[in-house]
């Protein structure tokens, strides 16, 4: 017996639909990495002798923690509905991200602040946002997008 096939090929909807759980764990795996990695940067200053204050804010674990979790928090909310646009959609997030990052990181030097706490917040800026593009690329690229 012989079963119909459709007369066209197309689809209807992107190849690249993950899950919000996938979605998630997406946005918490970025968050993960970049917050680790910013915590070691700000240990690294600190064991460094540097005060880390800047502007008369004293830069410690909670701030840090604040600054790197809530803008990727916002990202991984933004992505949750670009799941409908597919990959495509995923990495130019992943993109923004990046260049949100890099245009970002000179802001540190515009600051009153030792020069190794300028360097190291501009790190922090270009951590999260490579970090991002990395996870969030290498997750629409696995899709085969």
């Amino acid at each position: 017996m012989a079963t119909a096939t459709p007369a066209t090929s197309e689809r209807t909807s992107p190849a690249f639909t993950p899950s919000a759980g996938h979605t998630w764990r997406t946005g918490l795996t970025s968050i993960g990495i970049a917050l680790a990695a910013n915590l070691t940067v700000l240990a690294v200053a600190l064991l460094a002798g540097d005060e880390m204050v800047a502007a008369q804010t004293s830069i410690g674990v909670f701030f840090v923690a604040a600054n790197t979790v809530v803008p990727l928090l916002v990202a991984t909310l933004v992505l949750l509905p670009l799941r409908r646009w597919g990959a495509r959609a995923w990495r130019v997030l992943a993109t923004t991200g990046l260049a949100i990052g890099l245009v970002s990181s000179p802001a540190p030097f515009t600051v009153s602040a030792e020069n190794s706490t300028r360097a190291a917040l501009a790190a922090m800026h270009v951590i999260t946002g490579v970090v991002w593009f990395l996870i969030v690329r290498r997750v629409a690229a696995r899709a085969g997008a």
